[in-house]
């Protein structure tokens, strides 16, 4: 038996992503889950972002942002710029949060996630009542200590990243689990 609800925004779990867009100079972070990869070639990633808050016109202004995956050692920070408008509160001095330049967009990276992506603003929508941006990732960081072949980027150490996840409708954090197999192989054990 199956209980229903109705159309409700339950989906979980999802990366706890920590948006810049700005310069080095002057830069805002808003907290967001809803990132999800859309394609593979070329790269590209969409965010949502509510309409009355500061990020989306900042993200639309700038033309530019990063997606910054936060590990579960900056949870309270990550809350913390979700929670808090960008318009009048500077995040970066407020977390200690530390902003480095990006190698190709203006907007800067975040020192403290495992990964960062660089992404140049390819589209933005209004769905309902939330901003849809549509970023093509023209630049991947990954903390070469969390890498086991540093020449590789699928040699991550899921374990040393530790991703921050939220888990929607619950509206709570997590950690990941343990793994139980292989993505594209396990299947084929029902052939």
């Amino acid at each position: 038996m199956k209980t229903t609800f109705g159309p409700r925004k339950l989906m979980f779990p999802c990366p706890t992503g920590l948006v810049v867009t700005g310069t080095m100079d002057k830069a805002n972070i808003v907290t967001i889950a809803w990132v999800s990869l859309l394609t593979s070639q070329p790269p590209m990633l969409g965010i949502s972002v509510g309409q009355k808050g500061y990020s989306g016109n900042e993200i639309k202004r700038n033309g530019d942002f990063t997606v910054n995956i936060a590990s579960a050692g900056i949870m309270t920070e990550a809350d913390f710029c979700g929670i808090t408008s960008g318009k009048d509160t500077d995040k970066f001095s407020k977390t200690g949060l530390t902003r480095i330049p990006s190698k190709i967009v203006k907007s800067p990276i975040i020192k403290e996630c495992p990964l960062n992506l660089e992404c140049i603003l390819i589209k933005s929508d209004i769905v309902g009542v939330t901003n849809h941006f549509i970023g093509k990732i023209v630049e991947t960081h990954i903390d070469t200590d969390k890498l086991e072949d540093p020449g590789n980027y699928t040699s991550f150490d899921i374990d040393a990243i530790d991703p921050l996840i939220y888990i929607g409708g619950a509206r709570e954090y997590r950690r990941l689990g343990e793994k139980i197999g292989d993505a594209y192989s396990i299947g084929k054990k029902m052939k």
